[in-house]
């Protein structure tokens, strides 16, 4: 049966706390800068839930690991590290089944998001979670190509609260 986005919503909610996790509802937080957005929840220290507006048969679930200035100094095209990092991560995320994208602010990258999705019809607990999992443990080896392919890269980017944990345990 078709979900309402507001029942997605209550639904995801509950999702979140069976976690016990802390979250926030940054619904109005952010449509404040953005339309695009129905409805966004900030879980922990870098998980975004959101339901966009342009898409009425999904919610997103988004890790954003943002890189402090000194290893996004690395990450760098003419770096050859940068570049077999790349091919790594894009592999990984292709066998895993989830996106990623660069987040550069003007021509540095600052960040890196994964991301996946759940379709409306298939929200459940059991699959939100696991594709909360996914995402997260995707993030993970991420983090651990950018450390095997960069000496001293920290990726001092707050994850452990919300991506090396599991969501049942």
């Amino acid at each position: 049966m078709t979900k309402t986005s507001n029942e997605m919503r209550m639904l995801v909610e509950e999702y979140i706390k069976i976690t016990s996790i802390n979250y926030e509802d940054q619904t109005e937080k952010v449509k404040e800068k953005s339309q695009m957005i129905e409805w966004q929840y900030r879980v922990g220290a870098n998980v975004i839930v959101t339901k966009n507006v342009n898409r009425e048969d999904r919610i997103h679930l988004n890790v954003n690991m943002r890189f402090p200035p000194e290893d996004s100094k690395l990450l760098i095209m003419s770096n050859a590290s940068f570049s077999k990092a790349i091919m790594e991560i894009s592999e990984i995320c292709t066998i895993c089944n989830v996106g990623h994208q660069w987040i550069k602010d003007k021509e540095s990258i600052a960040g890196l998001a994964i991301f996946s999705h759940v379709d409306e019809l298939d929200l459940d607990r059991i699959t939100f979670h696991n594709t909360w999992d996914n995402v997260a443990r995707v993030s993970g080896h991420v983090q651990k190509i950018l450390r095997t392919n960069f000496s001293g890269f920290s990726t001092q980017n707050n994850s452990g609260q919300t991506t090396e944990k599991s969501m049942y345990g």
